[in-house]
């Protein structure tokens, strides 16, 4: 017998489908007794065991005199059998694609609504609830933005929105964004960016405001920076509708 049998485990084949193929394998044509013998499995195991390999191509059998005797069809028969659950596979996959994940996803969606809010503090947190608009949204997808003031002049935010607005790009994420007509000069020389659409507005806005998905994020800088980030389907939609509302009103 082979040393190494951890390979046909892995295909599918148990340790007492193993011992019993290999001793066929060596005894050649045989009644059950001396296939328990060789392979040292209890009685009450040689004839499932048998019939497993059976089901997998691996052994059949001939009667002689009212008594069966077994005998190992050829290893290449592992080929197919490796094939045949492939096959399968395949079509398991198939079937989970086309069938499993749209019902879950559909229940997913019907189910009751999430609502949550999280907190994220000091420069790593912040980095970190802006990673959180990446990983949420998918390519091609647009979130909103109200944003921040005049601090968006500060060298810190300049150097943070470069770094995030590159990642953004990168992903293919889209934005759309209104803000005050009084920091307009600042915009246009620190904060252009591709795939952001922007337009400015006279009307007072709430600042720092970032809307994706069923998320509402509200971003505070200063000295310890903080965001605010509420998880609820009514509040996102009350927000999207603010801001499409200031959207038509406000210039480019």
């Amino acid at each position: 017998m082979i040393k190494n049998t951890e390979i046909l485990e892995q295909i599918g084949l148990s340790k007492n489908e193993i011992k019993v193929y290999f001793a066929l394998l060596e005894l050649g044509q045989s009644s059950a007794t001396p296939i328990i013998k060789k392979a040292n499995i209890p009685y009450s195991k040689v004839y499932p065991t048998i019939d497993k390999l059976s089901g997998k191509g691996l052994v059949s059998f001939v009667i002689k005199n009212n008594v069966k005797y077994f005998q190992a069809n050829s290893p290449e028969n592992l080929i197919e059998f490796i094939q045949e659950k492939e096959k399968q596979l395949n079509e398991q996959k198939q079937e989970i694609k086309q069938t499993i994940i749209p019902e879950i996803e559909r229940k997913r969606k019907t189910a009751r609504e999430v609502q949550e809010a999280l907190v994220y503090e000091g420069l790593e947190g912040i980095k970190a609830a802006f990673n959180r608009i990446l990983d949420t949204l998918e390519k091609g997808e647009e979130y909103q933005i109200l944003t921040l003031g005049k601090e968006l002049e500060e060298q810190g935010l300049i150097t943070f929105f470069n770094n995030y607005h590159k990642r953004r790009m990168e992903r293919g994420i889209r934005a759309r964004l209104i803000a005050n007509s009084s920091i307009k000069p600042i915009f246009l020389k620190y904060h252009k960016y591709k795939d952001m659409k922007l337009r400015y507005s006279n009307a007072q806005i709430p600042l720092g405001i970032f809307i994706y998905k069923e998320n509402v994020m509200t971003f505070v800088w200063g000295n310890n920076p903080a965001a605010f980030v509420i998880t609820s389907k009514a509040n996102a939609k009350a927000y999207k509708d603010f801001f499409e509302s200031l959207w038509e009103k406000a210039k480019a």
